[in-house]
């Protein structure tokens, strides 16, 4: 079934588990069945939002390690290939090396060198220096990317396919949003969020793509569940790509802001019927059949999709207010600060146990205008974003996080530790590393001349067009 354009062939292996022999010859099946050839620098870019502790925050948060090495195995037996980057931006506020070494990328990395016919590298884009590149488009006139990316001969993007706390999913398109350093990233990361993402496809548009669908994350993004789906999914085009890991997620292309927004924008294709199937799927009906290794849709497969569910599942006696982000214009802010505090609070949930909710203080949580009158019974709250109005009385205390968009980063250093509920971020193991991965992060970039850089572009840019 499918389009005749090329381009728009979506080639899927079937893959149980995460053997990187079998792994390496499907993604090397793969870039032969769509004629992709790799040559001179090439650029890899996997899914890294957040790697600590597996036992408690799963391994679903990021690209697995074992297709990682055999992706970049497949690429290096390429006599065309020079050199292989390797290089991502976590979540915001977290050392990229921290979730490398936590992930096991450097060690794999290591091993892959052992036998690659080309040298194999691996970077922290928030480290390294940025070159400019023009966008041209709703939210990003120009860019700066990582240097390595912006001179690469060739993109190869390694997503995992997940569910998302706002977007529904995430997947090769919403790759792009770690290619922005987090200056850049927080810029319109709010109810533009999705036009950001269509404008990233201008310079982050990958030649080729490797989606890991073996182990699915359910649920939030950055502290998912895993299902098996048991899947190795491939391309050349992310939007075909992304349609294909929608509807294996049980979602329509409509169910998808951002590759709505992107169709809008003229990226195609648009419609399932229009992506050409190969591999061990050949058709919707596969796709459908394969899907139901994913059910049931529970609570579990939206877990933190909406914040006023779920602290009432966990009998908690916090409080939300959402409002529009506008007065008058009725609309909330679905992309924003919601985002943050979804994370927020489904990182001390994973980390702290359910329990932990009920016993927490009853705070209130209030994002964008609330129209009502909130009676804070005498206990903190809470205004997050840069919008947040509220008629408020009987406050112990009102502190406003006045940023757009206010991330979860920003609540655990702000406002974690008034909740009367342990977080990650309190742990004295996890700030050992984070403390010395920040270290040996500024050490890099003062070494990289990164630090030089943006002091140059601020008096050069941002300064001039201040004063």
């Amino acid at each position: 079934m499918g389009s005749s354009d090329p381009g728009n062939t979506v080639f899927i292996k079937r893959c149980e588990d995460y053997d990187r022999k079998r792994i390496e010859a499907i993604v090397s099946e793969g870039m032969a069945y769509c004629n992709y050839r790799p040559r001179g620098r090439v650029m890899v870019k996997p899914n890294v939002v957040f790697a600590y502790n597996t036992e408690r925050f799963g391994s679903t948060a990021y690209t697995a390690t074992p297709l990682v090495g055999a992706s970049l195995t497949a690429l290096a037996r390429s006599s065309a290939v020079k050199r292989i980057d390797m290089g991502e931006n976590c979540a915001v506020g977290m050392p990229t090396r921290l979730c490398y070494r936590n992930a096991g990328y450097y060690d794999e990395v290591a091993c892959v060198n052992q036998e690659a016919g080309c040298p194999v590298g691996i970077f922290c884009m928030d480290e390294e220096p940025r070159e400019s590149v023009f966008v041209g488009g709703v939210v990003h006139d120009n860019l700066r990317i990582s240097r390595k990316m912006a001179r690469a001969d060739t993109k190869v993007y390694l997503p995992k396919l997940k569910c998302h706390c706002v977007s529904n999913m995430t997947g090769a398109v919403k790759l792009n949003i770690g290619i922005c350093s987090d200056d850049e990233r927080a810029i319109r990361h709010d109810f533009m969020l999705d036009e950001k993402i269509v404008d990233l496809l201008a310079p982050g548009y990958p030649d080729f793509i490797v989606m890991d669908a073996i182990d699915v994350g359910v649920g939030n993004e950055a502290f998912p569940t895993p299902r098996k789906l048991g899947l190795v999914i491939m391309g050349t085009n992310p939007m075909a790509v992304d349609i294909v890991g929608a509807r294996l997620l049980g979602f329509d292309l409509a169910d998808v802001p951002y590759l709505q927004a992107a169709v809008g924008r003229g990226y195609g294709p648009s419609r399932i019927d229009q992506v050409t199937l190969a591999g061990d799927l050949q058709s919707v009906a596969d796709l459908d059949e394969q899907a139901q290794r994913l059910l049931p849709y529970d609570d579990a497969y939206t877990r933190w999709q909406d914040v006023g569910r779920e602290l009432e599942r966990l009998q908690s006696p916090m409080r939300f207010y959402w409002g529009s982000y506008h007065a008058g214009n009725g609309h909330k802010c679905l992309t924003g600060c919601v985002m943050g505090l979804k994370m927020f609070l489904g990182g001390i949930e994973r980390f702290a146990g359910a329990e932990a909710f009920a016993g927490a203080r009853p705070v209130t949580f209030v994002i964008g205008r609330c129209e009502e009158t909130i009676d804070a019974r005498g206990e903190d709250v809470f205004l997050l974003g840069s919008c947040a109005r509220a008629d408020i009385i009987n406050a112990k205390k009102v502190i406003h996080l006045d940023k757009c968009f206010t991330t979860a980063g920003d609540m655990n250093l702000a406002i974690g530790h008034k909740l009367g509920m342990p977080a990650v971020t309190r742990d004295p193991a996890f700030l050992f590393h984070l403390v010395g991965a920040t270290l040996k992060a500024s050490v890099r970039k003062a070494a990289s001349m990164r630090y030089l850089q943006d002091i140059h572009h601020f008096a050069t840019k941002s300064l001039i067009r201040r004063v």
